[in-house]
């Protein structure tokens, strides 16, 4: 048998033990969350074409977002979508990912976070009934993001598993 005062001692032990991981985790939560920052954002335009473009592309100036809007333009329509405006502190994100789980799906970004140099854009794949009537996989997200544009843009996309 054991006796009281080693059982004790035991339970004291173990409960420091875990009291002390605890504590750990939690330290190193707070850094990592000190580290990273939100990052606002407005959705721009969304549609589904396919056409030659990377899984991501920041546009910094006017000039670019004209380019771009003429790569989108339909030629079955006389007038193209409106050309949003690039205001100071602020730039535009091209999403164009491969889509793995819905073939004729689309995207939907949750958040966009930057951690020291990185932004991560955390996006989802949805099903959209239009696309799959249209057989088309091709999803476009163009997002304006309200930070000023680094000179570096490090972006990872990562995205999220849907069920």
């Amino acid at each position: 048998m054991i006796s009281l005062s080693k059982y004790t001692f035991f339970s004291f032990c173990c409960f420091l033990v875990l009291n002390c991981i605890h504590y750990k985790n939690g330290v190193q939560e707070s850094y990592d969350k000190e580290d990273q920052q939100e990052i606002s954002f407005s959705e721009i335009r969304r549609l589904n074409l396919s056409i030659d473009l990377k899984p991501y592309t920041v546009i910094n100036s006017s000039e670019e977002i004209h380019a771009l809007y003429k790569k989108l333009r339909d030629p079955r329509y006389s007038r193209s979508a409106p050309i949003p405006i690039l205001e100071d502190g602020e730039y535009f994100l091209v999403l164009k990912p491969k889509l793995s789980q819905i073939k004729y799906g689309d995207i939907e970004v949750e958040k966009l976070e930057r951690k020291n140099a990185v932004l991560r854009v955390y996006y989802k794949e949805i099903e959209n009934f239009e696309y799959a009537q249209q057989k088309t996989g091709d999803p476009i997200l163009i997002l304006k993001v309200f930070e000023k544009p680094k000179n570096n843009n490090n972006i990872i996309l990562i995205k999220k598993q849907t069920l």
